[in-house]
């Protein structure tokens, strides 16, 4: 049960944290959509 709960909280955190910043994102006037499209994958 904590173990799950421990899971829980770690993927609640790291969404709120990605809305975060997505919406600091967009309020700089960029959508980063362009960067994330020039990072290569390392394979």
């Amino acid at each position: 049960v904590i173990t799950g709960l421990v899971g829980v909280a770690l993927i609640a955190w790291s969404f709120w944290s990605s809305v975060r910043r997505n919406r600091a994102l967009a309020a700089a006037g960029g959508d980063g959509d362009q960067e994330k499209a020039e990072v290569s994958s390392g394979v």
